[in-house]
């Protein structure tokens, strides 16, 4: 069974009664795929968010609304991973800085502290998406929203969508200690 297939299946037994997931909650699956989520995490996190909506609401509740959670429990997922390790936070962080050095007008500063660290990247992360944003011809816009718009009324997944694609497009990997 493939590992899509198996979290389909998953999907479907905890919402209780929904036969098939939505042509966007294949796609969400696939993004989520491509990011490297690992299945049990994607499945934490779908329990936790469905868990928590009122059972007769749940057959018909939207699988991609649970991003946020995923992405927290992913994070903290590779966190913790890396620390099963020898892990230098310092050695990460400037390796991240490094790769995006060209896209800063300014010297970011000097982290004091893991968490620090992981702040200034997210913080960066929103600059540089905001700068690369802006610098991209309409045509190339647009295509990045139509490959997305199936996913324009969900904020929190269409904004996480179309900055995957900015970045996969500049070659920027993401800007956190703890993923890729």
């Amino acid at each position: 069974m493939s590992l899509r297939k198996e979290i389909e299946d998953f999907v479907i037994r905890i919402r209780g009664g929904s036969f098939f997931l939505s042509p966007r909650e294949r796609m969400f699956l696939d993004l989520l795929n491509e990011m490297g989520v690992p299945p049990s995490v994607v499945k934490e996190g779908l329990e936790i968010c469905i868990s928590a909506v009122n059972p007769s609401k749940r057959q018909k509740f939207p699988i991609f609304l649970c991003l946020g959670k995923i992405l927290e429990l992913y994070e903290n997922y590779q966190r913790i991973k890396l620390q099963r390790e020898p892990f230098d936070w310092k050695e990460r962080y400037l390796k991240k800085i490094n790769a995006v050095m060209h896209l800063l007008d300014s010297e970011p500063p000097s982290p004091r502290s893991e968490e620090d660290a992981q702040k200034v990247l997210k913080e960066l992360e929103k600059r540089i998406f905001k700068k690369l944003w802006e610098s991209l011809e309409q045509e190339e816009k647009r295509k990045i929203l139509d490959s997305v718009r199936e996913f324009r009324r969900e904020d929190d997944i269409y904004r996480e969508l179309i900055k995957k694609r900015v970045f996969d497009l500049h070659g920027i990997p993401r800007l956190s200690l703890y993923l890729g």
